[in-house]
């Protein structure tokens, strides 16, 4: 158990020294670390499963600036809790979001930590010209915050199924109920609150044709994945020939 509590944990510090190390490459989102804990953990499925449950419902949340929600630390200890406690996906969900509110108490400490620590070293080392230093206390700020998210996650997953399902138990059923019901309306929420940063009008009938596909003609996830491919390359290689013809 401990053993996998150190996978997760490194698995969150890996999410969250992307912008200071790696630069954006969105490997802080919930579809690729919740794979990454299923890989480790043994049940690959379950992890890609849980992630795409909470990447839809983070789709629209971007790591920029103060965010309501930490998702590397709700969407790991999350997964890594459901998976080691065969608990379902709504259950998931119910774990991510609370904890993805507390873990914003991580960002403070580690802000926290910057201003008093690494900042004036970094001052002095700017008014010196110490490119080098400034260098490596810019890798030392990222590696203390890589550490508290791994602490953090490597904790609440250690705790073990007992205290998970001592607090799961402890919550009333009408409660949970409401949670489990709110995991299958949030994924809209996401996607709608994406889609007022994204959505187009001249792009509607595609949105109106992957409504239909599952809806009324039963398509699976991959038929309809794959049903969007097809489009985008109709799209890509016919308009330009429509711009030519004008």
């Amino acid at each position: 158990m401990i053993l996998k509590a150190v996978f997760v944990g490194l698995i969150a510090a890996y999410g969250r020294i992307e912008q200071g190390w790696l630069g954006q490459q969105m490997i802080a989102r919930p579809i690729w670390l919740c794979t990454l804990v299923g890989l480790l953990l043994g049940d690959l499925k379950q992890g890609i499963i849980i992630g795409g449950s909470l990447e839809l419902i983070w789709a629209g949340v971007v790591q920029v600036g103060a965010v309501p929600t930490e998702v590397v630390t709700g969407s790991t200890v999350a997964c890594g809790l459901a998976i080691l406690n065969n608990l379902s996906v709504a259950e998931a969900v119910t774990i991510a979001i609370p904890v993805g509110l507390l873990a914003t108490l991580i960002g403070q400490i580690n802000n926290t930590i910057s201003v008093t620590v690494w900042s004036p070293m970094a001052n002095v080392a700017t008014e010196k010209g110490d490119v080098k230093k400034i260098w490596w206390l810019g890798l030392a700020g990222c590696a203390t915050q890589a550490v508290l998210y791994f602490t953090a996650v490597f904790l609440a997953v250690a705790a073990g199924s007992e205290v998970v399902n001592m607090v799961i138990s402890a919550i009333p059923q009408v409660i949970r109920d409401g949670l489990a019901n709110a995991s299958k309306i949030l994924p809209a929420v996401g996607i709608g609150i994406l889609m007022q940063f994204a959505f187009d009008i001249k792009y509607v009938g595609f949105f109106i044709l992957g409504f239909l596909l599952p809806t009324y003609l039963g398509f699976n996830s991959v038929a309809v994945a794959l049903a969007g491919f097809a489009c985008a390359l109709i799209y890509f290689f016919l308009k330009p020939n429509e711009e030519e013809e004008d």
